[in-house]
């Protein structure tokens, strides 16, 4: 049985917008907009295991999206059923080697939230790893240069970091991982967003007084006692226009102690929403505000904005999404057209 530490109890999946979650059915998803594709594009997530039972790391490469003749599909590979019948990794490496875009041992540059290089990982050969209850094609190889990955471990941020044990082809597996961005194609250099301490304060202002107000909209806002707290903001531009694109996670939800009778769950309300300032006064991009009864350890991990990256050559940047909902994990990325940010993939789904 698998310790399910990524999944428990977290509600129903976020998403930007008001279109919400596109269907994890469709494999492709063609471009609002067709721009003439300027190249083909991978994009995944770098992931960096440390083996609780000995110590020691490996790095992996999950691979989310690609982009190619202005299209975007799903990437992923899930053999979960051939597992499940007790194949060996090896066997099903072989059988599937051919389908996966791995095939290639492709070269990734992992990135930070921003879009800049952390590192490039090249790919060496393909396995199988458990996600959940799902078993996944990723590609393993090594790092490029002088890091390794015990030091990009330590390097990646804490708050991405996950634990997973159970049992994975006969074996006991208990792992602690940490995760960033990584594509194929990424620019060689990104303009760095840079806000003052005066500017970062007006956009706090902003997205509690807006993300309040759009908290109130919702019916069920009147049942939950509290104020709105603003949990994660981060600032891009993502059309490189010098002005910000600003993300905000607010909540709201009662202050109580903690009690033997509470301290699984707590009734909130979170609320993600984009502004724009090319204005004097900003503007919502995206919105989107549901009502969550989860456990209190895992509020934080309802949403994720994973960063930003130039997907499609265009010279802007796309949104990565990490959509975590009941035992299940998809993910979408965002494109900003116009005055709206808007989806245009979503899925490489995996979960229970």
């Amino acid at each position: 049985m698998i310790n399910l530490k990524l999944f428990a109890g977290v509600g129903t999946a976020l998403v930007l917008g008001s279109c919400g979650l596109l269907s994890t059915e469709s494999r492709s998803v063609a471009i609002a907009q067709s721009p003439t594709p300027r190249q083909d594009n991978l994009i995944g997530l770098f992931i960096v295991k440390r083996n609780n039972l000995n110590q020691q790391y490996r790095g992996e490469i999950y691979p989310i999206v690609q982009y190619k003749n202005g299209r975007y599909s799903d990437a992923s590979l899930d053999v979960t059923l051939q597992m499940r019948q007790d194949a060996k990794e090896a066997d099903i490496v072989k059988r599937n080697a051919a389908k996966s875009v791995l095939n290639s041992n492709p070269t990734f540059t992992a990135v930070n939230a921003q879009g800049n290089s952390l590192g490039k990982f090249s790919i060496d050969r393909l396995g199988v790893s458990q996600f959940a209850c799902s078993s996944l094609l990723i590609g393993r190889g090594k790092l490029l240069g002088q890091s390794n990955v015990q030091t990009m471990f330590n390097q990646l941020p804490r708050d991405r970091e996950r634990q997973l044990s159970g049992f994975f082809n006969g074996q006991e597996f208990d792992e602690t991982w940490r995760s960033t961005l990584a594509a194929q194609s990424v620019p060689s250099t990104v303009t760095p967003v840079r806000s003052t301490p005066v500017q970062r304060q007006q956009y706090r202002k902003d997205l509690i007084q807006i993300g309040t107000r759009e908290i109130a909209k919702n019916p069920q806002a009147k049942s939950v006692q509290g104020s709105v707290a603003l949990m994660d903001m981060q600032v891009f531009d993502l059309d490189r226009d010098g002005k910000p694109e600003v993300y905000g996670k607010l909540r709201k939800a009662p202050v109580r102690p903690v009690t033997p009778s509470n301290r699984a769950t707590v009734q909130s309300i979170y609320a993600n929403v984009w502004l724009g300032y090319t204005a004097p006064q900003p503007k919502i991009l995206a919105s989107q505000v549901v009502p969550y009864f989860v456990p209190t350890s895992e509020v934080s991990r309802a949403y994720e904005v994973l960063g930003a990256i130039d997907a499609n050559g265009d010279g802007k940047q796309e949104v990565l999404i990490q959509n975590n909902g009941y035992e299940a994990i998809n993910f979408s990325v965002y494109e900003l057209q116009g005055n709206q940010l808007k989806p245009v993939f979503t899925g490489a789904g995996y979960g229970c």
